[in-house]
């Protein structure tokens, strides 16, 4: 009989260019957040993505995939990795968190400045904790279904 686990589970990912527009040079870490870059008026705002921020919040994108945790973006400079993408009936993946976080009760969102998914935001909405983890002293990831907020409006 086969067993089932996180890492059996089919996921869906799209590769992006992620865009560093923080200021320094950057380390990004599997799990964080990323929106797409609604300040680009071309075609690259279908694929290029960048760090949560007011103006883009709306466009949520994803979570960063595991395999580029720890590589790094110079300021001002682009990098192409792959996200997990927000699905309809939500996926579990590792998203990143800097607090404490019950099973199935604590609602993510995604927050202006912030890489990191957090509890009662009060921004938008984009996945459920299905992990029990302690993170008060150290950020790291926690398993999350990724559902990603309803389209934005025209």
């Amino acid at each position: 009989m086969s067993q089932i686990s996180y890492q059996s589970e089919k996921v869906a990912k799209k590769k992006v260019l992620l865009y560093n527009n923080t200021g320094a040079d950057l380390v990004i870490r599997g799990g964080y957040a990323v929106c797409y870059d609604y300040d680009e008026t071309d075609i690259t705002q279908a694929y290029q993505v960048t760090q949560p921020e007011t103006a883009n919040l709306l466009w949520f994108a994803g979570v960063i995939t595991e395999e580029y945790d720890g590589m790094g973006i110079a300021n001002g400079a682009s990098r192409a990795i792959e996200i997990y993408i927000p699905t309809k009936y939500g996926q579990v993946v590792p998203v990143w968190i800097t607090e404490d976080h019950s099973a199935n009760i604590a609602i993510l969102e995604i927050t202006d400045g912030s890489w990191a998914l957090t509890e009662g935001a009060t921004a938008a909405r984009v996945a459920k904790s299905v992990q029990l983890v302690n993170r008060n002293t150290t950020n790291g990831t926690c398993l999350a279904r990724l559902q990603g907020i309803p389209d934005p409006l025209a």
